[in-house]
């Protein structure tokens, strides 16, 4: 009779190879469960910390900064970014009161800090303004020409008077208004600076046209045309006409100068048309 074969026992030792990767596979999962358990705590503990903060009066608002306020008082600044004394500081949104801030038509940019223990500074940049522009209602621009608020009738109306400007014009084409303001303030400033033959005191205010340029009016009544462009060149011109009309006697007769032409200007007067 043939001998039966033995089958393999269960009881044999295991591969070494596996045993070692079983155990490596059981540190890994045993880390990761440990880091999660670690976290957890970390978690659990900084929001026990920060809920023990929120009721400490170390971080109680108790003192508000402003800085850069000149028209806008201090009292007014606080009152526009709604921030109440005695607020906890780390519950305050400090890039939401900011927008509050920046949302005031005075106020250019805004940006807010906090500073332990209780305080907080507002800097703010408060608009500068440049002119008045007269269309249909009185507003303020400031020195980028922008249009940022209404002159109300307390407000101050020394500035610079801009007219000519339609209300349909500021609705269906402010880009244009505001670029040809920023071009009243560049001839405005050559005026000052070049001594030229039109005094800045005696300019009684800038007309606006979109489509044909600038003229200035003075005091004495006389309007000047500059046009779009190339002021600089025309009032060196303008200089050189005066002395020519002047030794004619016939300067202060001229009413309307026209030096929105390449070679020559237009003068009309009570008299007559003096071309020169």
């Amino acid at each position: 009779m043939k001998a039966k074969a033995k089958k393999p026992s269960s009881d044999l030792p295991a591969n070494p190879r596996d045993t070692l990767r079983s155990r490596l596979r059981n540190r890994k999962i045993l880390k990761r469960v440990l880091g999660v358990v670690l976290g957890l705590d970390i978690m659990l503990g900084g929001l026990i910390i920060y809920l023990l903060f929120l009721h400490v009066p170390y971080f109680n608002l108790q003192h508000v900064d402003v800085t850069g306020a000149r028209r806008l008082s201090k009292d007014e600044v606080v009152e526009i970014s709604e921030v109440c004394s005695g607020v906890n500081l780390l519950t305050v949104d400090l890039n939401q009161i900011a927008l509050k801030l920046r949302r005031h038509p005075w106020i250019r940019s805004a940006s807010v800090y906090r500073r332990f223990p209780g305080q907080m500074i507002i800097e703010i940049d408060e608009r500068t303004p440049r002119a008045i522009l007269a269309s249909g209602k009185l507003f303020y621009a400031d020195d980028q020409g922008e249009l940022f608020t209404r002159v109300l009738p307390d407000d101050s109306v020394d500035y610079p008077l801009f007219t000519g400007i339609s209300p349909e014009d500021l609705k269906e084409r402010p880009a244009e208004v505001q670029e040809l303001v920023r071009t009243g303030f560049n001839l405005l400033d050559l005026i000052e600076r070049a001594a030229s033959d039109v005094d800045p005191a005696e300019v009684s205010e800038v007309r606006l046209n979109l489509d044909e340029g600038l003229s200035v009016l003075t005091s004495y009544g006389k309007l000047i045309v500059f046009g779009k462009e190339d002021h600089e060149t025309k009032l060196f011109r303008l200089g050189r006409l005066k002395r020519f009309l002047t030794q004619r006697g016939e300067w202060n007769n001229a009413h309307i100068i026209n030096l929105d032409f390449e070679d020559r200007a237009l003068v009309r007067s009570d008299k007559s048309r003096v071309q020169g």
